[in-house]
């Protein structure tokens, strides 16, 4: 299909980033590299806190003006590491699933040896030049974040903060680089996958060829609000006056692209589907009309009339997106994951009030 975007890569520019690496190599996997991550990142986050002599004043052992403050960002600093382990396990897991579908629709895509490979050999590598750039983007959008949020123009004078603000703006770097290249990689997968779709053979009468391009929308859509349900954190930091606006328009764009996650990969096999519907109903509105000026003539049977009309109905029927009640129903029960971490969040803030007091 001409209208479908293709996704034009040499071989020797692409690159494997060394977190995908290190998950698909036994025993790793994306969670358990995510896990060792928030691990290590929290070991260090705490050992810098008792170095500093600054537990007590986090458990509020120690009241004084600057409690309350120390309290608020280190919380802060604790969601960012969450995002830090979280973006480099959703990178590979996304890719790990590309790799999948595509491995899973080939068979039934109808082009020649050499874009079979290319499309095989592509699934989960990426442009080195262009994923820098997406990096150095997301750095650039990190950076201006703390300008937002505490509308102060000496948000990055860090010799002049406390150590939980240091520790925010040292994960916000890595928090934009790892960010932005994992959305530059679902964006990149989704348009090859768009572009199998539209290979692919259509039977009418099964769609779930395309069940691979729709498990991977879905894990995509799934990833992206998992990301959502952890921004949703930051919510509860309330005193900091630019966070909440960043929260909703991080919040609104997470909503965005995990509809286009789940939409993307499907674009070309809902042209490759309308195309074959298309021709079907031509068909059938051809033999209709053949058939009904046969009848007038005394040369067709109302058998053949009634046959070809019942065949059009059924054509009609069909989705042209191969997304069936069951998938959008999940869907919607996804979009509820961002709710029930606010509501826990919620629950755990309280909770460690009533300990606190």
């Amino acid at each position: 299909m001409s209208d479908v975007a293709t996704v034009p890569i040499t071989r020797e520019r692409t690159c494997l980033p060394w977190t995908q690496r290190i998950a698909q190599t036994p025993p790793w996997s994306p969670w358990r590299l995510a896990v060792a991550i928030a691990v290590g990142l929290l070991a260090a986050f705490l050992g810098v806190e008792l170095a500093l002599d600054r537990v007590p004043l986090l458990l509020g052992q120690i009241q004084n003006g600057t409690t309350r403050d120390a309290q608020l960002n280190a919380r802060i600093a604790l969601i960012q590491v969450l995002l830090v382990a979280y973006l480099p396990a959703a990178f590979a897991d996304g890719a790990r699933g590309a790799r999948a579908a595509v491995a899973s629709i080939l068979p039934s895509l109808d082009a020649g040896p050499a874009e079979l490979a290319a499309l095989r050999d592509e699934a989960g590598r990426y442009d080195a030049g262009r994923m820098r750039i997406a990096g150095w983007i997301g750095i650039g959008v990190a950076i201006l974040i703390p300008f937002w949020i505490d509308r102060n123009l000496a948000a990055w004078e860090v010799w002049r903060k406390a150590v939980e603000p240091i520790l925010q703006r040292a994960l916000l770097l890595p928090t934009g680089w790892l960010g932005a290249r994992f959305l530059y990689a679902v964006t990149v997968e989704s348009r090859r996958l768009s572009r199998a779709g539209a290979l692919a053979r259509v039977d009418l009468l099964d769609l779930r060829t395309f069940a691979p391009l729709t498990r991977q929308g879905m894990r995509y859509a799934l990833i992206v609000l998992g990301l959502l349900s952890i921004l949703v954190l930051y919510g509860y930091d309330y005193d900091k006056p630019g966070l909440m606006g960043v929260v909703a328009t991080a919040g609104a764009l997470a909503l965005g692209a995990a509809a286009a996650a789940l939409l993307l990969p499907l674009r070309g096999a809902h042209a490759a589907i309308r195309a074959a519907k298309h021709a079907e109903l031509a068909w059938c509105d051809a033999e209709l009309r053949r058939a009904r000026a046969a009848l007038g003539g005394g040369g067709a049977s109302t058998r053949s009339l009634a046959d070809v009309a019942a065949w059009r109905n059924l054509v009609s029927a069909v989705p042209e997106w191969p997304l069936d009640a069951p998938t959008l129903q999940r869907f919607l029960l996804y979009l509820a994951i961002p709710l029930g971490s606010w509501l826990g969040g919620a629950l755990v803030e309280h909770i460690v009030d009533l300990v606190l007091r």
